[in-house]
């Protein structure tokens, strides 16, 4: 009766879960920043962390997370709209409205400008701010004198984000021996291995020309777009409606990222506009990773990475020891982990883009400063291993059974996940 009750009171948890991924225009409305997409700002966890079974602490907690909070990682968009909005001044076709917004876009291309891709002092402040709630919700495992190994991508900004969660952890825990390093030859799983040669599949070159259509349609010209010239038609004549709403949307979302700018674009684009921009990356991201049906198997690139967690853990449970293991990187490698983990904030794509958002969204996904965690239990005189998992630091499941969620046994955990790569027959080119 009680592995009965287990199993209901499970499946409401999921149901839930899965309920706490869909996106309502609402919620979007309530929340414009939500519309950046990846470019949205961490968003603050539930703080609700279910305590262990009776006996089990805390050993080892294995993690991967991207960066925080940064500039684009190109600085053609802002070169793109002032070179246009220029002609545009030339050619007396800016508004009043047009002027202001040139200007405001020459003020956050000069603060940008030789900082493509950095790390935000807010990207710092999230990191640090992570690493804290880590350190407090696990302190019976992080107050201990552990050795720390972190690793990350060559990105400048992903290793400034491990500087700043690692300085944070030390401030913590002086006993803490930290070592942290970013190696080419790490990359093949703390980067999406593109050395995989990925199965065909019939249907994605199908899947890219519906995307293309549907993002053409989303990045429109919008009412306040067109308010910014006296003639919006001679406009278009030299400048790409679509290529222009494009950029003007990732500069918009960019301004999450840099506060103390004090600088906004959202007026520009307007309620519709930021939340169709918001559709079309989140669309797209959602086909690029390979999580939209019929598309082809992208995620399988990250399965090293998969395979890095599984036997990291098991020398780290052979051992006896404790421990604390941190990769940093990308979002480009947050989604796919998330979606081959079996997440189900990850899982519930579907092919229709135009309610995609209803059911899939990445700022739940890949925030700035997206993060995978995986924490592991140990119970005296007992070989039962347990490990729950966190996405962006709140508590998830996975597609294996358990009677104690969301407790998983290691056991049964590493079985699925070591037939999952195998079942994959991953081939290599040469």
């Amino acid at each position: 009766m009680l592995t009965k009750f287990r199993f209901a009171l499970l499946s409401l948890l999921l149901a839930g879960i899965t309920a706490a991924g869909q996106t309502s225009r609402e919620e979007l409305l309530s929340r414009m920043d939500l519309t950046a997409g990846n470019y949205t700002n961490y968003l603050a966890p539930t703080g609700h962390i279910t305590p262990a079974p009776a006996g089990y602490e805390p050993f080892y907690i294995s993690h991967y997370g991207r960066h925080g909070a940064r500039y684009m990682t190109s600085d053609k968009p802002y070169r793109r709209l002032c070179s246009q909005l220029d002609s545009a001044k030339t050619l007396g076709l800016l508004t009043e409205y047009g002027k202001d917004v040139r200007n405001r876009l020459i003020l956050a291309a000069n603060d940008a400008k030789g900082r493509a891709g950095s790390l935000t002092p807010l990207g710092a402040r999230q990191h640090k701010a992570i690493a804290r709630r880590m350190y407090d919700n696990y302190k019976i495992l992080l107050s201990q004198s552990l050795t720390v190994y972190a690793n990350a991508s060559t990105s400048r900004r992903v290793i400034h984000s491990m500087e700043n969660f690692c300085a944070e952890l030390k401030e913590l825990n002086p006993g803490f021996s930290i070592t942290m390093d970013a190696k080419e030859e790490d990359l093949y799983y703390i980067k999406a291995n593109k050395s995989i040669v990925l199965p065909e599949c019939p249907t994605d070159d199908d899947l890219y020309r519906s995307l293309k259509k549907f993002r053409q349609k989303m990045m429109a010209w919008s009412p306040r777009m067109e308010a910014m010239f006296t003639d919006p038609e001679r406009a278009k004549s030299f400048i790409d409606a679509y290529t222009f709403a494009d950029d003007l949307y990732n500069v918009a979302a960019d301004m999450y990222c840099l506060p103390e700018l004090n600088l906004s674009f959202e007026d520009v684009l307007g309620e519709e506009g930021m939340i169709n921009g918001f559709r079309s990356y989140n669309a797209a991201w959602c086909l690029w990773e390979g999580l939209m049906p019929g598309s082809k198997k992208s995620y399988l690139r990250i399965y090293p990475l998969l395979q890095n967690f599984l036997d990291e853990a098991d020398a780290m449970i052979a051992s006896g020891g404790n421990g604390l293991r941190l990769r940093f990187g990308h979002d480009s490698v947050v989604l796919p982990f998330a979606f081959a983990l079996g997440f189900p904030e990850a899982t519930g794509a579907t092919d229709d883009m135009e309610n995609l958002h209803e059911h899939f969204s990445i700022f739940r996904l890949i925030p700035m400063g997206a993060n995978v965690q995986m924490v592991f239990y140990r119970k005296a005189k007992s070989k039962d291993i347990l490990v729950k998992f966190l996405m962006n630091e709140n508590e998830t499941s996975i597609p294996v059974k358990t009677d104690c969620y969301p407790f998983y046994h290691w056991r049964d955990v590493a079985s699925y996940y070591r037939k999952l790569i195998k079942e994959a027959n991953l081939v290599y080119s040469k």
